[in-house]
């Protein structure tokens, strides 16, 4: 396999990319509470996160096969131009071509959260009408993702609205599953509760043939967090429970020795946690 595959037993992950960009927001700003000397060690250990004052972050997916369903983890910013950075386009339709992944191939299209970089490729125009990217897909989210972002209040705090373009299409068809436990999607993929970025964030868990990966969403958006894991960035709803579930997760990934698949961190996001002198980091490689 290429280094943007990986087997998880009898499963696969393969590592897909949207863009890549420089996000506009300067470090101070979009991590409050982070000094800015603070980052100087991880700057060395990870430079290519990192553009002068601003964060470098892959915006990537992954397609996940499983007992010979396909799934599709996240769907990235879309077509764009997506102005606010830059006017760059997505790439995620054409990196499935490259893997030769037919649109009507895709069996669910799995959302771990409904910020806008996750569900940008959910739909299409067709007609006048918006409807669904992955025309055999079943789209599923967390309940509490779909009661939270529908709320009027919150779309128009956004950067600019997206809910009803990218996600209520798809409850208007009856294609949008909204989960209010943990879930398999195969007996292999399981959808796990992760909250704190979202109310709803969810993320995924691969076991097969005595391996596991854990595909873990935004929990973590850059490597330093492995190793400070009460850094949070302006994108954490709630903060305080984001702390508490990347602490459960880290502890958890720790002990067991889990891959963790990063889709913020620079393609394609499979590493391990391990230890050093007491303190946790990020290693890059499954």
């Amino acid at each position: 396999m290429s280094s943007f595959e990986m087997s998880v037993g009898n499963a696969e992950i393969v590592a897909l990319t949207d863009m890549n960009c420089a996000f506009p927001t300067p470090l101070p700003e979009l991590w409050p509470n982070v000094p800015c000397d603070a980052w100087e060690p991880f700057r060395k250990m990870f430079p290519d996160t990192f553009e002068g004052e601003r964060m470098r972050i892959e915006i990537g997916c992954y397609l996940v096969r499983s007992q010979g369903k396909t799934i599709l983890i996240d769907t990235g910013y879309g077509p764009g131009p997506i102005d606010y950075i830059g006017g760059l386009r997505g790439e995620l339709m054409a990196e499935l071509a490259s893997k030769s992944v037919d649109l009507a191939d895709v069996d669910t299209v799995f959302l771990s959260h409904l910020h806008i970089d996750h569900v940008g490729w959910n739909t299409r125009e067709e007609n006048g009408k918006r409807v669904p990217a992955f025309p055999n897909a079943r789209y599923v989210v967390h309940q509490d993702d779909i009661d939270h972002f529908s709320r009027p209040d919150v779309q128009a705090a956004g950067r600019y609205p997206f809910y009803d373009e990218l996600v209520q299409p798809l409850a208007d068809l009856d294609v949008l599953d909204g989960l209010t436990s943990d879930a398999n999607l195969t007996d292999e993929v399981r959808a796990i509760h992760t909250p704190g970025h979202t109310p709803g964030h969810m993320s995924v868990m691969v076991s097969s043939g005595g391996e596991r990966a854990m595909i873990q969403g935004d929990v973590l958006i850059h490597p330093a967090q492995v190793t400070e894991l009460e850094w949070t960035p302006i994108f954490d709803g709630d903060p305080e429970t984001a702390i508490k579930t990347r602490r459960k997760m880290l502890n958890q990934l720790e002990v067991d020795g889990t891959t963790v698949v990063s889709c913020h961190f620079t393609k394609p996001g499979f590493g391990r946690i391990v230890r050093t002198d007491g303190k946790r980091y990020w290693q890059v490689g499954d």
